[in-house]
């Protein structure tokens, strides 16, 4: 019986598909040249969520000089290295 059930949900999914999937959205690339302008600013969260929406970035993070991160790069992140004034000294993706 379990068989039967999910041979007949095998063939119902078969038959929506002609043989091209369709690609799924994929994740927003960064553009950290279009955020070069606010190095130097306080890095507000303010800052920061402006660098990810300018940036095209799907996700940011804020990395201080004490902070410990990981170095998996990601093209829809961008990175907000602050200095030890509280200003952006970077901005860069990853």
């Amino acid at each position: 019986m379990k068989i039967a059930i999910g041979l007949i949900g095998a063939l119902a999914l078969g038959g929506c598909m002609d043989g091209h999937p369709t690609p799924l959205p994929g994740p927003r690339a960064c553009n950290a040249d279009r955020v070069q302008n606010l190095v130097g600013q306080r890095a507000t969260p303010a800052l920061v969520g402006k660098a990810k929406r300018r940036s095209g970035a799907s996700v940011a993070r804020r990395i201080t000089p004490e902070m410990r991160v990981t170095m998996e790069f990601r093209a829809d992140r961008v990175n907000v290295w602050v200095g030890i004034n509280g200003t952006a000294e970077r901005i860069s993706c990853g």
